[in-house]
């Protein structure tokens, strides 16, 4: 994986070269500035075929209602502009991904095995490793963690992570 100038990375799978964009949108209440978004960015053409990724966080709320107006609306002009579409929805914080890789977490901090996280939300567990490695060094989410995200085993994590990862790399697969 390679990190592009404007925060894009270009992934190499096989002999094919997949470039990943990121628009995050904060709220569900902000998906008509993705259409825009959407259209602007991912022109379709033969020689580059684009999915749509939409990744959301349900904090664990099974009922959580996507049904709005605008949800609606954008899975309307997805479809108008034949888009492949893959739904990842999060039941966990991106953190509690990243400790499915515990293990690359530890080694990264210099912790060793006997070192258990405390707190229920992968934020504050991840928060109490870091503490345990240097009560002056806090995690911090985002771009500063990317030197983190980097010591990490993928394949790791997509083994077990809670979610289900297996559906994004089947749609870049392809």
């Amino acid at each position: 994986m390679e990190q592009l100038a404007d925060k894009d990375y270009l992934l190499r799978i096989g002999g094919r070269r997949v470039l990943v964009k990121f628009n995050v949108m904060g709220s569900v209440s902000s998906i008509p500035k993705a259409t825009a978004w959407i259209r602007s960015t991912c022109r379709m053409t033969a020689l580059t075929p684009w999915t749509v990724v939409l990744c959301y966080d349900t904090d664990g709320d099974s009922s959580l209602s996507l049904n709005t107006r605008a949800w609606q609306r954008f899975r309307q002009d997805l479809k108008q502009m034949e888009l492949p579409v893959v739904d990842l929805a999060a039941d966990a914080d991106i953190e509690d991904v990243m400790l499915a890789d515990i293990g690359n977490v530890r080694k990264y901090l210099g912790l060793g095995d006997d070192v258990a996280p405390r707190g229920k939300k992968g934020k504050s567990k991840l928060n109490s490793l870091f503490k345990a490695a240097d009560v002056t060094r806090p995690y911090h989410e985002g771009e500063k963690s990317r030197d983190l995200i980097r010591h990490l085993d993928f394949a790791a994590i997509e083994a077990e992570a809670p979610i289900e990862l297996k559906k994004l790399w089947s749609s870049i697969a392809r």
